[in-house]
């Protein structure tokens, strides 16, 4: 397994296999995803049909393909999943599908590489007509990453060897037609640059960073698009014919729930080109605009190209797209696209509540887009970031049983949304999946002076700093309590820095040192600097302030303005209507200087933090951590309240 090189990064990642998590939070959400959830969507894959796509190509079963084109890439999610589940914990039962699955994929490859259950199926003549459109690159991207989890976890290169052999027939297809599109759902990219610091292939780099630069260029022509969508249509109605099944369809399904003024930003942000990242060459980008997962995903791999080449001019596209983001895109949980009929990006402060879209799967690559930005600058505003999305806008998204989902997420509800065993686009469950196994990766980073602590998760690190052994472990009671300890384990004494993040929400932070107090006042939104030379069994006590506090809506934001949501060190909270019979939680009114008190409640949604105030005029209330609403059954919620 080769070292990741990242030459213009200044931190270098640790991975999630040196992290061991054992908190009481964390383990136990892992321990769901692993003994439950991981199962859960195997049932769910076999029964709408994802697995049964390969058995028929690989003439294990007849028929042809069935349900959405690009059903592939959730088995492959799936599949990096349940990888890195096996790479910490022994599971014989989960290995057989894994061995089975992978067998599958095998069993379908075409002699010359290809690798698509829904072209090699229906009609091996159309492959690589769209790629704007039907997810072929989209698809093989998470192939890579799968087989990339795989070879980790095992050292077998079965799986790897396959997806190389489809990489070097996608770079002999694209490298030599220069005026092809570029992939509408960026994915691939990424993939192709963890590949290539897997396998020092550098084709694999050529190949990504092309990609990337043929974005905006003539052939993202609204011609070319329109092309593209009657090629797309086309192609669908045959494959419709082909399995002479009356079976849902994803598209039609997303259309009919629109608006007419979403429909009308659907089709304008499609035949622009805006929805898939195709309108402007990526060193242009001023503004994030159309689909958010895609643009997540094209910033992580511009992200990944800076920090192979140190191509200033995609580090500064990505500072100010975040920076905007940041500003005028988000939520106050972290997630982002408001707009339902593109998935995507409003223009700035257009943060509707009650029609928020704010995608799961957005949440995730924006989480995944921060890391790298983390990497790439040390600043800890991306660990701050992280955490906030980690604890809302990405955890809200599985139900605490581990077998219900929810893809969109809003911010008010009036009793009618339900989470779902599956989706009919269900790309958001395994992305989950994949996320929770891989988590360790997000608490831990390394300089050439140092570890930083990113995430105050209960866990132990094990690695080296100056090619010597180093453990960490890490005491926390996140997110409920501000109280961490860390003890260092060494064989020898060992001069370095340990860098702590201080949240942006710790007012006030206390930190002592084998007892002693440490004489710093650590600034909110920084990594404090240490260094000494550290002993075996050294210890840290970090006590962070963390009391339940009012955060004021912008006031450039209509549908907050004079309102307030109430946090507590990460956690953002709401109101559900049955914790609150005595008033209708829609008028509830919360006075700016409200004494509010954290009660922990065992016995209500696993254990969490509760708070308690009084809304105007004189009504008890009690709030509930945003992640966890939803869980006992559709309900009215709301996270924004009236100010008095």
């Amino acid at each position: 397994m080769m070292q990741e090189r990242r030459p213009y990064n200044k931190l270098i990642s640790i991975p999630f296999y040196q992290v061991v998590i054992n908190d009481s939070f964390w383990a136990k959400r892992q321990n769901i995803n692993r003994m439950t959830a991981i199962y859960h969507q195997y049932n769910q894959l076999e029964k709408d049909h994802h697995i049964d796509n390969f058995r028929v190509a690989a003439h294990e079963k007849k028929g042809t393909h069935r349900e959405q084109f690009y059903y592939d890439s959730d088995l492959y999610k799936w599949l990096e999943a349940a990888c890195y589940i096996l790479h910490q914990n022994e599971d014989n039962n989960l290995k057989r599908k894994v061995d089975e699955i992978i067998d599958l994929i095998l069993n379908s490859q075409l002699e010359d590489g290809y690798i698509n259950t829904f072209y090699s199926t229906n009609f091996i003549e159309r492959r690589f007509t769209n790629t704007t459109f039907m997810h072929e690159l989209y698809c093989a991207g998470h192939l890579i990453q799968a087989a990339i989890a795989h070879y980790n976890a095992t050292s077998s290169e079965c799986l790897l060897k396959a997806a190389e052999r489809f990489v070097y027939l996608i770079y002999e297809k694209f490298m030599k037609i220069k005026k092809e599109n570029p992939p509408g759902h960026p994915e691939i990219e990424l993939a192709l640059m963890e590949l290539f610091y897997l396998t020092n292939q550098n084709k694999y780099f050529i190949l990504a960073k092309d990609f990337i630069n043929r974005r905006g260029k003539d052939a993202n022509s609204r011609r070319y698009i329109i092309s593209q969508f009657l090629n797309m249509n086309s192609t669908l109605i045959m494959a419709k014919k082909k399995t002479n099944l009356d079976e849902a369809d994803e598209i039609e399904d997303f259309y009919a729930n629109l608006s007419i003024i979403e429909r009308i930003k659907f089709y304008n942000s499609i035949l622009s080109g805006k929805c898939y990242q195709l309108r402007t060459p990526v060193r242009n980008i001023v503004d994030p605009v159309g689909h958010a997962v895609r643009a997540m995903y094209l910033y992580c791999a511009m992200a990944d190209i800076f920090s192979e080449t140190g191509d200033e001019s995609l580090v500064k596209v990505l500072k100010r797209s975040w920076l905007k983001i940041n500003r005028g895109k988000m939520y106050i949980t972290g997630s982002i696209g408001s707009i339902k009929g593109i998935e995507g990006f409003e223009k700035d402060f257009k943060l509707r509540i009650k029609r928020s879209y704010s995608e799961t799967c957005a949440a995730i690559g924006y989480l995944i887009w921060n890391w790298r930005m983390l990497h790439i600058t040390g600043h800890a505003k991306y660990s701050d970031l992280i955490e906030k999305i980690l604890y809302n806008s990405m955890l809200v998204g599985q139900s605490l049983n581990g077998e219900k989902y929810s893809y969109d997420n809003p911010l008010i509800s009036e009793g009618k949304d339900e989470r779902k065993d599956w989706f009919l686009c269900p790309c958001c469950p395994p992305n989950i999946a994949r996320t929770i196994a891989s988590l360790g990766k997000y608490i831990y980073s390394k300089s050439e002076n140092g570890i930083l602590i990113n995430q105050y998760i209960g866990s132990t690190l094990n690695c080296k700093m100056h090619n010597k052994d180093i453990q960490i472990i890490q005491e926390s009671n996140f997110p409920w309590k501000g109280k961490v300890k860390l003890k260092i384990v060494l064989d020898t004494n060992q001069s370095f820095n340990i860098y702590l993040r201080i949240p942006e929400w710790s007012k006030d932070t206390q930190i002592e040192i084998n007892g002693e107090l440490y004489n710093e006042n650590p600034s909110p939104g920084k990594y404090l600097e240490i260094f000494r030379n550290w002993c075996d069994k050294d210890e840290i006590i970090i006590v962070f302030e963390m009391k339940p506090t009012l955060i004021f809506g912008d006031p450039l934001v209509k549908d907050i303005r004079n309102k307030v949501c109430i946090s507590n060190g990460p956690i953002v909270y709401c109101l559900e209507q049955k914790d609150n019979t005595d008033f209708d939680i829609f008028s509830a009114k919360i006075q700016k200087d409200i004494s509010l008190k954290v009660i922990f409640q065992s016995k209500i949604l696993g254990g969490v933090n509760t708070i308690e105030g009084i809304i105007f005029p004189d009504k008890k209330f009690l709030a509930i951590p945003y992640y966890a609403w939803n869980n006992r059954g559709p309900d009215k919620m709301q996270v924004w309240h009236k100010k008095v």
